[in-house]
């Protein structure tokens, strides 16, 4: 029989071979890594861009581990790599975008005072939405942040619909492809910086210092007894507000005493030390700036950049003593809604 095809196969068109399964999930055993590898290569290649801006393994591990750290120190982190570029805009962060993350995060959990909170360091997609909106509504829509949008241009978020917002989480926030939003992924993507950058810029032995360590522990303390004064404070309170007679005479009489109480002197002993570890933080740095041990050291010698972190420390320091630390002052501010 000859090759010819029989006359009512003529018009049958050949079926498109079917495309293979590519990347790294197509096989078995493929490293978390390489799946977030090749999902950048992908994009990348997609935008008609080289991919400049892959991790290596190392430098993903060592993202994903401080993306996994308390929002505050994200941003320290952050600050202590761009702190050339982006050192001017240290107020904003902590003053602007620390304070919103926060609030945006204990709204998500249905919780309303601060000493019921403990801090995050991720957001979902819809929340991270949620963040960018309320921190764009403070920059154009309160005197204080259209007087904050002129000090801190870089601070503030482009307008975009939340369409267009929640592809840009997916496609420029979500560094690690991990599905959420983190403080640090935030911070780059808002300032344009580069992760590649930053993490060429941070080790972790240029983060190991006992110095900080040891004021990062000290202004911890003074958190942990804030919370403790704070709750001992609202427990009273609810107990002088919605009681009657004797019990609420007594709260109320242990509340007119509660800053002279041992929680509060507790906390001002607390503040005092905090005080102390921070202030020799902050000479060490200044020596090893002027020394030029700051920067890049791969994993070498030399200690990292702790600009940020100082800064950072000084300035929630400030803060605390001016809410707690003079007698008559101890849990001035009711457990703030940012």
């Amino acid at each position: 029989m000859s090759g010819d095809k029989p006359a009512w196969m003529a018009g049958i068109k050949k079926k498109p071979k079917l495309k293979t399964a590519e990347g790294p999930k197509a096989a078995a055993g493929v490293s978390n890594y390489a799946a977030q590898q090749f999902r950048h290569e992908q994009k990348a290649k997609a935008e008609g861009k080289s991919f400049t801006e892959a991790l290596d393994e190392k430098s993903l591990e060592y993202f994903n581990e401080v993306c996994a750290r308390p929002f505050g120190e994200q941003a320290q982190f952050f600050l202590n790599a761009f702190w050339d570029e982006f050192g001017d805009h240290a107020e904003a962060v902590y003053a602007i975008h620390w304070a919103k993350v926060k609030k945006v995060h204990m709204d998500s959990q249905g919780i309303h005072y601060l000493h019921e909170y403990e801090e995050g360091f991720d957001l979902d997609f819809d929340i991270g939405l949620v963040l960018f909106e309320a921190i764009y509504l403070h920059f154009t829509n309160t005197a204080e942040g259209k007087t904050q949008a002129t000090q801190f241009p870089k601070a503030v978020p482009k307008m975009m619909t939340s369409v267009v917002r929640k592809k840009e989480l997916r496609d420029k926030v979500d560094v690690n492809f991990d599905g959420r939003v983190g403080f640090l992924e935030f911070l780059l993507y808002q300032f344009e910086a580069s992760p590649k950058t930053l993490m060429e810029r941070s080790t972790r032995k240029g983060e190991s210092n006992p110095e900080l360590d040891a004021a990062r522990a000290a202004l911890a303390d003074v958190n942990k007894r804030i919370k403790a004064y704070e709750a001992e404070k609202f427990r009273l309170t609810q107990i002088a507000e919605k009681s009657t007679g004797v019990k609420a005479l007594g709260a109320t009489n242990m509340l007119a005493q509660i800053e002279s109480g041992p929680l509060a002197e507790e906390l001002r002993a607390a503040l005092i030390n905090a005080e102390a570890k921070v202030r020799i933080v902050a000479k060490k740095s200044k020596i090893r700036v002027a020394g030029g041990a700051g920067g890049d050291d791969g994993e070498g010698g030399g200690g990292g950049r702790t600009e940020g972190s100082v800064w950072w420390l000084q300035r929630e320091l400030a803060e605390k003593k001016k809410l707690y630390g003079a007698r008559g002052h101890a849990g001035g501010k009711k457990a703030a809604k940012n």
